[in-house]
């Protein structure tokens, strides 16, 4: 255990994560058993045990790992989950008061010629940027020119030969049926649920570039997550639209071929024509 988890022992009768082992040594059950019949992430419980906070995901999950880990060695899941809560909201307070920036403190001042030189450099680019823009790199004396009296006709024609067909840039409507495969794109919690039942399929907590197949047999999949937006779903192959907005708790959302398929497309704005 680190020193900072000595003082927290020293504020509270017995740490949480101590008082889950006790109750599972006492009943003779291995951690891994544990992550079996919860689903949880072995490494989790390990954090969990040892009190390594910095270590565990969002405040929402950990606790429900704790309320199952609870409920597994029969202690008081609500109680036990009220008690890591208190654990970790002293842990957020302790860390933001060692963060504490003096400005006054002159070591943490950048010198003043430091400040002058990214002002020189920040001058630079954006000057660079406007040239880029306006176009000029790359363009002969005749061309700028042409530009400058508004009369190059040429290089417009040539963009309106290069135009693509509407039709043929619309793409393919989704599959309704096939496989569907969810891969995370970064760390994300998930379950996966018949939606009918209330039934649980899958829950854990997928690392970027991990997968996780919805079974054939399921009848009415659907899930829930809180990053829509770490999720990558393809269905016989192709990748559909997300299946929600970003940083947002979803449930309840279907996940067959079909239901995937009729999602509604992000809106566009469209800019409205100049009077």
């Amino acid at each position: 255990m680190s020193e900072e988890s000595g003082e927290d022992v020293a504020l509270f009768e017995s740490l949480v994560g101590s008082k889950l082992r006790d109750a599972r040594e006492s009943q003779s059950i291995s951690l891994e058993d544990i992550a079996k019949s919860t689903r949880i992430p072995l490494r989790q419980l390990q954090n969990i045990e040892n009190s390594d906070y910095e270590k565990l995901p969002a405040p929402t999950y950990s606790i429900g790992f704790v309320k199952a880990y609870a409920l597994a060695v029969g202690l008081n899941a609500p109680e036990t989950a009220a008690a890591f809560r208190e654990e970790i909201n002293f842990r957020s307070s302790g860390q933001a008061a060692g963060d504490y920036f003096e400005p006054t403190d002159p070591a943490r001042v950048p010198p003043r010629s430091l400040a002058w030189i990214a002002a020189g450099i920040a001058l630079v680019l954006i000057i660079g940027y406007a040239l880029w823009r306006s176009g000029m790199f790359g363009l002969d004396g005749d061309d700028r020119a042409r530009m400058a009296a508004g009369t190059d006709a040429p290089a417009a024609s040539e963009n309106a030969d290069i135009g693509t067909d509407p039709a043929a840039a619309a793409p393919a409507p989704p599959p309704t049926e096939g496989t569907v495969m969810i891969e995370a794109t970064d760390t994300v919690w998930l379950r996966i649920y018949e939606l009918e039942s209330g039934d649980r399929i899958y829950e854990a907590e997928l690392q970027a570039g991990e997968t996780y197949e919805i079974p054939s047999d399921a009848v009415r999949p659907a899930i829930r997550t809180g990053r829509a937006d770490a999720l990558r779903v393809t269905v016989a192959g192709r990748e559909v639209d997300p299946i929600g907005p970003p940083l947002t708790v979803i449930s309840d959302v279907s996940l067959l071929p079909a239901d995937l398929a009729r999602r509604p497309r992000p809106a566009t704005v469209e800019t409205p024509p100049a009077n």
